[in-house]
């Protein structure tokens, strides 16, 4: 249910359909469709209940894995719990050192990770997270055997702790099986350095001296040289030596007159 806003479910049987050996059908299909990622699942005598994961890049295949099933137990054999709701994103997990250290674990868990994680979100919230996949690497497989992983899917119920963190109880909402690696195919280097590349337009510029307050508002600061007045244009820059010229005079005049008052005022002095 995570996956149907934004991904294609498609039941029609294809003899023609063999992604490990010819990829045309599918890349046709997730270029029709503009899909990035692919699921397949088939089943002969040959090669009994396989699961194909895969990725595209540029509209052609990027690289897939084909897994073995086995121990498959359907979910309608869980107990029934309340449903997920559609588009809600899955907490993923991998247990297991093999996922570091064996290139196939390696591949598998990049392929299933951007297949169940969905979109990328800037913000999650804790009670918006309903639901959680498992996928253990078995450790020490026999000698010669392909590694295999174990598969589970929970739904995650939170309890009251009497703390802010609340406890989490799972409830295993299947369905639950087993996973083998069978066949393989690894991206070209150079494909592989291309589909890692960010675009310039998608990388996010450092605003110097930007940043949001408490109510969400962008505000900013501005660092401006002193400034020197008197060399502003204005609209009435042509006026400026007029205005000094008017501005001096008038003070000569306001100058020579209180000189002329404080004179007779000394003199009125004297005749008394």
């Amino acid at each position: 249910s995570a996956f149907l806003p934004l991904g294609t479910m498609l039941n029609r049987r294809r003899q023609d359909m063999h992604p490990m050996d010819d990829v045309s059908v599918v890349e046709r299909l997730c270029t029709t469709r503009d899909m990035s990622l692919f699921c397949f699942g088939s089943s002969s005598k040959k090669r009994p209940f396989r699961l194909i994961f895969g990725r595209m890049f540029n509209q052609e295949l990027l690289d897939s894995q084909e897994y073995s099933i086995v121990n498959y137990v359907p979910r309608s054999q869980f107990k029934k719990a309340a449903p997920v709701q559609i588009g809600a994103k899955p907490v993923v997990v991998f247990q297991g050192a093999g996922f570091d250290l064996n290139e196939e674990l390696r591949q598998a868990k990049l392929l299933l990770l951007d297949y169940f994680r969905g979109p990328k979100a800037e913000k999650l919230s804790l009670m918006g997270i309903e639901s959680a996949v498992v996928i253990s690497a078995i450790d020490s497989p026999g000698e010669g055997e392909a590694p295999k992983m174990l598969f589970r899917h929970y739904r995650l119920n939170f309890r009251k702790s009497g703390t802010k963190v609340p406890r989490v109880e799972l409830e295993e909402l299947g369905p639950r099986f087993e996973m083998t690696v069978d066949r393989c195919k690894t991206p070209d280097p150079s494909r592989w350095k291309s589909a890692l590349q960010v675009p310039k337009e998608t990388k996010q510029k450092k605003e110097k001296s930007i940043f949001t307050n408490a109510l969400g508002e962008k505000r900013g600061r501005l660092y401006m040289d002193q400034q020197n007045f008197e060399k502003i244009y204005t609209p009435h820059y042509h006026l400026k030596g007029t205005a000094k010229k008017r501005r001096k005079e008038a003070d000569a005049a306001s100058t020579k007159e209180a000189q002329s008052t404080v004179t007779s005022h000394t003199d009125g002095e004297f005749s008394a």
